[in-house]
């Protein structure tokens, strides 16, 4: 029997080092068995999360301002298949190792640059340390739930969202254009800024749906409140009393979904739950909770997450209950988990389907044994500091031919060549193309990370339809105004799974298709044959791939659990950590968790794709969002007994890691001072401070404006200063009304406001995240309501008229959801 090989086996990357991004995204092919080579400067400090992003590869130490050091670099390049730079403006240059240098020599070269801010942007040229890049693009400001309404001062996060999503983004375009190259024989570059990358997790977050129904809204409160009120009460955030914003809050508290959040158990432990939004949690929950018949007698009503209007009582529909509901709601509740400790209630409420998880720090989640044995968190030895504990191989690849390899402990190497025979392509006269452009994918998830991983595919060019089924159990937040973002790019069309004649349907489909992506667990993908075993005997290429909540790379005991992104980040730390152990809070919606899952299961599917046209043949792809919440924090998750983690700072009082690395005020608002700890006396200096302290640096800046203070730091340019935006100063200054205004040598971040299938105008962010020299940034088509593409596409995989009208008549395909009276319920 033939042995399997990696997915990757055989690409050849080249990380010229730098910032934690690059490295991200190495560490992602590495991980699929690319031989990956990373270059550390001599005077990198070593640091335990090493022994995570240097895994499964060969690390050698030159210094690019010697002579010597340069030229190996050089040689280096021309040997790869893909070269990732995250060296900083114009360092790659100086030492000719820009894209330009090394394709003159190697033109099949893949050349992914990850600079912190779009090159040609008025940003360029800003030193862009994480904290940098997070406070430009709202992190600081929007990811709180009412931040955005609240103000007050900035909220520093230490999850590094930039070099997370931005490592994850370049991983996708170095191994997308390597595909590329197997099909043409051409080479790319392409560009992936941080901020871009950031802006593609806050998506739901700066998305604007003008006039959409007031259910929408977080909180859903009336919008002369949000929209002129709340506005006048920012202003004024720094002048009003403890007792005002007490009241503001006491206010706010009455719109709270008691279904979803913290409540403390008997030992002191908090539970957390998400159970709203959908056909059965809400109920099943209070099922659990031996609560649901008192309240029913009561007069609250079990009906439908998309009732429109309503009495405010039902159980379903959060958003829509009334204030006294919500207060009643809470009262029970509350006192109920006090009756049981929090990991009795996780065990009940996830054996009746609720998504639940005891809030955990971040060391407690590694300590899970079930997390162990999934594989969702592993040991390795590392040579420096012995048995490390790590989150576990983010995306796993299983086929007939090839597996993800074994987690690797870095090497140290002092040999500077290549270990592996270069693949060798030959060039073909195919026309030019978005560089997915014949990929067919049938979409088959919902809410978030799933429907991300097509729309990202999408985005390359990838033909995707989606299959909605014909009854909906997840609600309208999470199918329609989700998938506005979501689902962009997409034809959809509605199938009815649970019959034969549906199933038959799909076999078609799938006989024509190349990728089939689901969310489902997996007893209920076996149900409607979409389990990788039923696809590949349908089409035995077929790439498949499961995005599930909690499955490790061995599976593990959680993998038939159900959960959304919060649940994820109350499990794994990230909420303890953004708040305190006491006061866990909630970092975002959808943009920690959610979308890098997506971007996640992406990736694994573009490496598929280059093993297939490898010969390789088709596989399964598995990630979870137990693995995305780990990636989003990976300078966390690790661990060893001979070396402590790098500092975390934490809680709402956050402003940073210390006097060089934090939020001070300015005479014209808030902004981030980044710099190295060794060059602060020198900072300082040029700010006219008396001496390096916070006291002394508060006192100066508070005098300047932002731009000023930024002007005294040009002669440093490894520090900057720079404003912290919210999202809707972004969404102001960077929304388009036609793609066509967008430069990308102009704008660091572009939106687009069009009119949408909802009816509403809509503004989106532009897929500014992938900047390829040879195409244009362009936008996707509108995401349309389900079943909208329904004739059309089954006419097209060969159906004739007469067989979809039958199908039609008898349910087992639809051209829209009976429930759904509006595209957004009001």
């Amino acid at each position: 029997m033939k042995s399997k090989v990696a997915p990757l086996e055989g690409v050849r990357v080249l990380n010229l080092g730098g910032g934690w991004a690059g490295r991200v995204a190495a560490m992602l092919l590495a991980d699929q068995g690319a031989e990956v080579l990373e270059i550390k400067r001599p005077d990198r400090e070593c640091r335990l999360e090493d022994a995570l992003l240097e895994r499964g590869k060969a690390v050698v130490t030159l210094d690019f301002r010697d002579t010597h050091g340069r030229e190996r670099a050089q040689s280096l390049a021309r040997g790869a298949d893909i070269v990732i730079d995250n060296l900083g403006p114009g360092r790659a240059a100086g030492f000719g190792l820009d894209d330009r240098s090394i394709r003159a020599r190697n033109p099949a070269l893949v050349y992914v640059s990850i600079p912190g801010f779009a090159e040609g942007s008025p940003l360029a040229h800003t030193a862009a340390w994480e904290g940098t890049v997070a406070a430009s693009v709202g992190v600081y400001t929007d990811i709180h739930a009412l931040g955005p309404l609240l103000g007050g001062p900035p909220i520093f996060t230490a999850v590094p969202m930039a070099s997370a999503y931005g490592g994850v983004h370049a991983a996708i375009a170095a191994v997308v254009g390597f595909a590329q190259r197997l099909k043409t024989g051409r080479g790319e570059r392409i560009e992936v800024p941080l901020a871009d990358a950031v802006l593609s997790a806050m998506a739901l977050l700066i998305m604007k749906v003008d006039g959409q129904p007031r259910r929408f809204d977080l909180p859903p409160i009336d919008k002369a409140m949000t929209e002129v009120a709340f506005p006048i009460l920012r202003q004024f955030h720094d002048e009003m009393s403890e007792e005002q914003h007490g009241r503001i809050r006491g206010y706010l508290a009455t719109f709270g979904r008691p279904q979803f959040g913290n409540h403390r158990c008997s030992d002191g432990r908090y539970i957390f739950i998400n159970a709203v939004d959908h056909v059965h949690h809400a109920k099943a929950c209070l099922e659990v909770l031996g609560l649901l018949n008192d309240l029913i007698a009561e007069g609250m009503t079990v009906g439908s997450p998309y009732e429109e209007g309503g009495e405010g009582n039902n159980i379903s529909y959060s958003a829509g209950l009334r204030p006294a509901w919500v207060a009643r709601l809470k009262s029970a509740m509350s006192a109920r988990f006090l009756t049981k400790p929090a990991q009795e209630w996780e065990g009940l409420l996830r054996k009746a389907g609720v998504p639940a998880t005891v809030v955990r720090s971040t060391d407690e989640w590694l300590d899970v044994p079930e997390a162990l044995a999934g594989g969702n968190v592993a040991d390795l030895e590392d040579q420096e500091y012995g048995p490390v504990r790590m989150a576990g191989r983010y995306v796993s690849i299983e086929g007939s031919a090839i597996t993800s390899p074994a987690l690797r402990s870095r090497r140290m190497t002092d040999r500077f060549e290549w270990s592996t025979p270069r693949l060798q392509v030959a060039p073909t006269a195919e026309p030019p193309g978005k560089m997915l452009s014949g990929l067919r994918v049938l979409d088959l998830s919902n809410v978030i990370a799933g429907p991300a991983a097509a729309r990202i595919l999408a985005e390359f060019g990838a033909d995707v339809i989606r299959i909605d089924p014909p009854a909906p159990q997840a609600g309208p937040r999470m199918t329609m105004w989700f998938g506005i973002d979501v689902n962009q790019g997409k034809r959809a069309i509605v199938l009815d799974l649970k019959s034969a004649e549906g199933r038959s349907v799909l076999e078609k489909l799938v006989r024509q298709s190349d990728v089939v992506i689901h969310n489902f667990l997996d007893r209920s993908a076996e149900k409607i044959g979409i389990s990788d075993q039923q696809l590949r005997q349908i089409n035995p290429d077929i790439i498949s791939c499961q995005v599930s909540a909690w499955g490790g790379p061995h599976g593990g005991p959680f993998k038939d659990d159900p959960a959304f992104d919060p649940v994820l980040q109350a499990a794994t730390g990230i909420t303890q950590r953004y708040g305190t152990k006491d006061a866990p809070v909630l970092h975002g919606i959808a943009s920690c968790v959610d979308y890098i899952t997506g971007f996640s299961a992406a990736l694994g599917i573009a490496q598929t794709l280059v093993s297939r046209q490898l010969g390789r043949g088709g596989a399964h792809v598995r990630t979870s969002l137990s693995m995305g919440a780990q990636l989003v924090q990976f300078p966390f998750t690790v661990a060893s007994e001979r070396a402590a983690r790098i500092a975390e700072p934490s809680g709402q009082q956050a402003a940073g890691y210390g006097v060089h690395y934090q939020t001070y005020r300015t005479r014209d608002g808030w902004a981030f001072l980044a710099c190295r700890a060794r060059e602060l006396g020198q900072v300082a200096g040029l700010l006219g401070a008396t001496e390096p302290t916070e006291g002394a640096l508060s006192e100066v800046i508070a005098g300047m404006t932002c731009m000023q203070a930024a002007d005294c730091l040009r002669s440093i340019k490894t520090a900057s200063i720079v404003p912290v935006r919210r999202l809707d100063e972004l969404r102001a200054c960077a929304t388009l009304e036609k793609s066509e205004q967008f430069q990308s040598g102009e704008q660091h971040l572009a939106m687009l406001r069009t009119a949408h299938p909802s009816g509403y105008q809509v503004s989106l962010p532009l897929p500014t995240w992938y900047r390829l020299q040879s195409k244009a940034v362009e936008p996707l088509s509108a995401a349309h309501a389900p079943g909208s593409h329904t004739r059309s596409v089954l006419a097209e995989f060969g159906l004739s008229d007469a067989e979809v009208d039958g199908l039609l008549t008898r349910g087992v395909a639809r051209e829209s959801w009976s429930i759904l009276k509006h595209y957004l319920p009001h």
